[in-house]
């Protein structure tokens, strides 16, 4: 009998391993899937360079921004109905509490990088306030 109880347990084990495997297997693959987004718009999510910039034919910041990294512009979803909507804040030459408007009325010849901070980094820079993270734009000088 104790035997028994013992194999049963050893499969119960198994299977519960091979569950486990084929769900990190899984959660792995659909990481790594495309977002469906054309692949102009999902060019990697490091920073905007200069030479990046000088490939397009963009007028000002926002616009390439929109172009080359729209999801920088979407900010999360509230988690829950109470959180506040989350702001995605701008940053232009370390003036923190630029708007999208400077973005629009920034020419690109000006701009020498952009860049995006997650919420949590934005924070620890800049204070309150980013809950939807940062875009922080670097100028020519």
């Amino acid at each position: 009998m104790t035997q028994r109880i013992a194999t049963r347990r050893g499969r119960f084990t198994n299977a519960a391993l091979l569950v486990a495997a084929a769900l990190l297997t899984l959660g792995g693959a659909i990481s790594c899937a495309s977002s469906g987004e054309d692949s102009l718009s999902t060019r990697g999510s490091g920073d905007i360079t200069r030479e990046e910039l000088e490939a397009t034919s963009v007028n000002d910041a926002m616009e390439a921004i929109s172009l080359l990294r729209p999801r920088w512009l979407r900010a999360r979803p509230a988690r829950t109905p109470n959180d506040p909507i989350p702001v995605v804040g701008v940053v232009i030459d370390n003036m923190a509490r630029a708007t999208r408007d400077d973005l629009a009325s920034l020419p690109i010849g000006q701009v020498e990088r952009i860049t995006f901070l997650s919420a949590a980094d934005a924070t620890i820079r800049f204070g309150t306030g980013y809950t939807g993270g940062a875009i922080i734009v670097t100028t020519r000088k």
